[in-house]
């Protein structure tokens, strides 16, 4: 293998077919088997983190430099524990408002009760809250802002982390298409923290006080029960919007936070070609789904 001085978009969007691609194919094989708990902790380490892990070392990359895992700021890892929060609130409405529309149009999806009474279990909740609060926010930032970001920050930081961000939701279809639209609003908010801060820290803040609001702030503001989103969330949600925004613009500005750019004036057509069939392949989940909804 040709070592790379930092990682390429050819790269980023091969593992990210690769994650996108395992992680759907781990999960139908193993979560019967050994619950949805201890499947996350699977994709979280196996499928999305060492692959990121291995091309780094592969290629010699310094991983303080290379995927920004470095410190910031305390004031900057306050602004970053509110800010997901108060974006967690946004994105969290976005998500109602998915389901309840995709219920209206195409029917109410299926469920699988055999998957859910194995999940259900005691110990599969306490690996699922800590593959969520924990393992989620450093597997997923470091593969998501620390190595795809990076590949497309060559370009420009701004196209990094909102290509990035778009990824990040795209990949969240198989959560459901209504985790799509917020799951992106997340991730850009999280790779423009990056992009600002140059330190992976303050999306992995960020990213666990989302996750952490979604499973305690969520049931007890009721926007974990089914049904439409309470109406006072429909100020709460625009408002919590412009927080997150006032929020991310506060934070320091650090050095390093430009990342690598200029290394590439395209991207190769293999990496053309990784991407092309990682949309195609997110559609057709996003469109199993719809049938599913339909013949339900």
């Amino acid at each position: 293998m040709k070592r790379t001085p930092a990682p390429t978009t050819s790269q980023a969007n091969a593992v990210f077919l690769f994650a996108a691609v395992v992680t759907l194919v781990g999960s139908v094989l193993l979560q019967p088997r050994i619950g949805f708990g201890a499947n996350l902790w699977v994709n979280e380490y196996v499928y999305i983190l060492l692959p990121a892990l291995l091309l780094a070392w592969l290629n010699r990359w310094p991983l303080d430099t290379t995927y920004k895992l470095r410190g910031t700021s305390r004031r900057n890892r306050l602004i970053s524990l509110l800010a997901g929060v108060s974006l967690w609130i946004t994105a969290a409405y976005l998500s109602k408002v998915g389901k309840l529309l995709l219920d209206r149009w195409f029917g109410v999806m299926p469920v699988d009760e055999a998957a859910q009474s194995v999940s259900a279990s005691p110990y599969q909740i306490i690996l699922l809250m800590i593959g969520a609060v924990v393992l989620a926010p450093i597997c997923e930032e470091i593969m998501f802002r620390g190595f795809i970001q990076t590949a497309y920050e060559r370009y420009s930081p701004t196209y990094g982390y909102l290509i990035t961000g778009i990824l990040f939701g795209a990949y969240h279809v198989l959560n459901g298409v209504s985790e799509v639209i917020p799951a992106s609003v997340l991730g850009v908010g999280m790779g423009f923290l990056v992009s600002r801060t140059g330190s992976l820290s303050s999306s992995m803040l960020f990213h666990a006080a989302a996750n952490l609001s979604a499973a305690f702030l969520g049931p007890a503001l009721g926007l974990s029960a089914a049904g439409p989103p309470p109406s006072w969330t429909h100020l709460a949600a625009p408002v919590s919007l412009v927080l997150a925004l006032l929020l991310l613009r506060s934070v320091d500005r650090q050095p390093g936070r430009d990342g690598l750019t200029g290394g590439e004036e395209r991207t190769p057509l293999k990496g053309v070609v990784f991407l092309t069939l990682t949309i195609l392949y997110l559609l057709a989940m996003g469109i199993m789904e719809i049938v599913a909804r339909l013949r339900q």
